[in-house]
């Protein structure tokens, strides 16, 4: 890890640090718009306090690690067949003809300056060494002072791919060099915003979803690409609608959408089930949009068949979304009190019940716990949701609710018989001294190597024919065969709640320009080829989505995987994903820490369907009205909002309900004349 010097430079710093977070505080405390649900401006105040002196330190002096360049030279070489930019192409150029001079190097590769990377490691650093000597020699800034941009995202093994293809693309379009670093250690946005007081923060801040998004507008710290993203064509038009709150927002004051991110990718989770169960049992397999009652025929048909035992057929269904399809979120449509105690909802929580205590094809949150205690799944903290996947991976549930990211580990299961099988074809074929056989024998080889080293590695045509031909009807029978469908409502119409991961430029980092550019990047097609690709869900451009078949492009899924390329990942995206919902009178954060303990009641069978809603909307209730007691702003937006004053004595849901009734009496609305 790269440290700050001296502790007088150390000293400066932290006194840096304090007027920042004097300025800071300042700006919060005068800002009559700063509202404690919906920003993180008090929370900051309150956690820079404490921090000041501990945590606050440790983020300024540790940063990651900025030494060598070797990964911005790897990216000219990578480049160098298709270089794109004349700035660049005349580099490479002119390297190519200096190595004629150079006597003190191992020879090029056959494939030239585009094969130096894959040489072997003292070979490759030579003429890494001899590039960056090249370089310097002619260039006004040499490569040690390449901008770095760091990027606070998570440790995902396709960080590093998705790096290396920027600074291919910022040399491709651009001309020159840029670096970028990965910071999993910072990911929290609080660390984040926290450095960025300070003065050291990140350049490009990852969040998740519209409540992230506002944290990080709220704080100061979100730069404002509208005009910019309209310019180069990455604006919000060029994202699924459902993510596009995750990216923008409106203008407090002119209403104005204004954008401040570009999606990394799109969060949502559809249904797999299991081909071969539902084959066997001789029910149909869903397809197309399914209701909740469907759900529960198809399931006890499933346990009847005796392919899967009950109540471990369903996993992965919670009651939190269940109410969505029928228009109920925990608030009502403008944010101003919950009126989630409704008939309609007390009947959708019922449903939830009946489904994992009277038809038993969900199991309850200890059924799940104690299956894997007894060895069922390796379970960790979260039995409902996190451990589902391995029901289902371990053919102990026949349907689950996931995600596309679960490819890799659905492929190395499949694997698990994959690869005996290339073997055994392999040996059989060194029986056979034909030049067909040793054909056949070198495409599996380098099937099997590459798969080994990565399920998700490319493989030619031939090589993909001759591992699927290697795979024999028992083979086939035994490898997971996956399908995929939308999941079940309780109206019958798909509903999903979409959020996308995010990046944003902060508006204090010192190479902002570039942070731009690396925002336009995660709207090329390298990028989101690749986010497809390498099965990290979905892209968040649905240009690079809408195959005929699905989503395009290799690699091709493994067989028994075929569908994890489905349509219907797209087409729920498309047309059936909804973004979050907010409330300008409650932080969603706050929200679910209030909604969450009757919901796990509910869960556990320990409150009533009626007690549950009732109780969300007393607690949802109360927490609005004490927070329009105390901030003047926020009180003055809600009576904007209902069209009456806000009295604290009566409940909230009945002022909001009388509000409406009375509009819905005026002359203006009833067309009465006086």
């Amino acid at each position: 890890m790269e440290r700050y010097g001296a502790l007088p430079l150390r000293l400066d710093l932290f006194s840096g640090v304090l007027g920042r977070i004097g300025q800071y505080c300042t700006r919060s405390l005068s800002d009559p718009s700063s509202r404690p649900e919906q920003s993180m401006r008090l929370l900051i105040l309150t956690l820079l306090i404490i921090w000041s002196g501990l945590t606050a330190i440790g983020y300024l002096f540790v940063r990651p690690d900025t030494s060598g360049n070797d990964a911005v030279i790897a990216a000219y070489f990578a480049i160098a067949d298709d270089p794109g930019h004349p700035k660049v192409e005349a580099v490479l150029i002119d390297f190519a003809e200096s190595l004629a001079a150079r006597t003190d190097l191992p020879p090029l590769p056959p494939e030239g300056l585009a094969g130096i990377p894959t040489l072997p490691p003292q070979a490759r650093q030579l003429y890494y060494n001899a590039f960056r000597e090249f370089y310097d020699a002619r260039s006004e800034r040499p490569l040690a002072q390449t901008p770095t941009l760091v990027w606070t995202t998570d440790d995902n093994p396709a960080r590093p791919v998705q790096s290396a293809l920027f600074r291919q693309w910022h040399l491709r379009n651009y001309g020159e060099p840029v670096d970028i670093l990965t910071d999993p250690s910072n990911r929290d946005i609080t660390k984040a915003i926290v450095q960025s007081v300070a003065g050291s923060g990140p350049d490009i801040i990852e969040a998740y979803g519209p409540v992230q998004l506002n944290q990080i507008v709220d704080a100061g710290f979100a730069f404002d690409i509208t005009e910019i993203a309209e310019a180069r064509g990455f604006a919000t038009n060029t994202v699924f609608p459902a993510a596009v709150s995750s990216i923008a927002r409106p203008d407090p004051e002119t209403g104005e959408l204004r954008q401040f991110a570009y999606p990394c990718n799109v969060g949502y989770t559809v249904l797999f089930y299991h081909k071969d169960l539902f084959r066997r049992a001789g029910v149909t397999e869903p397809s197309g949009p399914w209701s909740l009652d469907d759900l529960v025929r198809r399931s006890l048909e499933l346990a009847d068949a005796g392919v899967v035992k009950r109540p471990f057929i369903f996993v992965n269904f919670s009651p939190w979304d269940i109410t969505l399809p029928l228009g109920i979120d925990f608030f009502n449509e403008d944010g101003t009190a919950s009126e989630f105690n409704q008939p309609e909802a007390i009947a959708a929580l019922q449903t939830y019940l009946d489904i994992v205590y009277r038809h038993k094809i969900t199991p309850s949150p200890a059924e799940a716990a104690s299956k894997a205690t007894s060895g069922g799944a390796n379970m960790n903290a979260d039995a409902q949701s996190a451990s589902a996947s391995a029901f289902f991976l371990n053919r102990d549930a026949a349907m689950v609710i996931d995600g596309r990211w679960q490819y890799v580990n659905l492929a190395n299961k499949n694997m698990e018989i994959i690869r005996p099988a290339m073997d055994r074809r392999i040996a059989a074929l060194a029986q056979d001294d034909s030049a067909a056989a040793r054909t056949e024998a070198a495409l599996l080889r380098e099937a099997r190597r590459k798969l080994s080293a990565n399920v998700l590695n490319v493989l030619t045509d031939d090589e993909f024919d001759a591992m699927e031909q290697a795979l024999t009807p028992d083979d086939r029978a035994r490898m997971l065969n996956i399908g995929i469908a939308h999941v079940p409502t309780i109206t019958g119409t798909p509903y999903y709640k979409a959020g996308a991961r995010i990046a944003i430029v902060n508006r204090e980092s010192r190479h902002r320009d570039m942070a731009v550019r690396f925002l336009e990047f995660l709207a090329s097609p390298e990028y989101n080829n690749q986010i497809n690709a390498w099965f990290d869900s979905i892209s968040g451009v649905p240009a690079f989505c809408l195959g005929p078949e699905g989503i395009s492009g290799p690699p091709r899924p493994l067989p028994g995987l075929e569908e994890m390329d489905s349509p219907i990942f797209v087409e729920a995206m498309q047309k059936y994903a909804h973004p979050e919902t907010l409330s300008p009178f409650i932080g969603r954060n706050r929200l679910g820490m209030l909604v969450a303990p009757f919901l796990e009641r509910l869960e556990n069978n320990g409150i009533s369907a009626s007690e549950c809603a009732a109780a969300i909307e007393r607690v949802i209730n109360d927490q609005i009205t004490q927070n329009l007691r105390r901030d003047a702003s926020l009180r003055a937006e809600w009576e904007r909002r209902v069209g009456a004053p806000f009295d604290p004595s009566v409940d909230l849901r009945t002022q909001v309900e009388a509000a409406r009734a009375s509009r819905q009496d005026s002359p203006a609305t009833t067309g009465a004349v006086r």
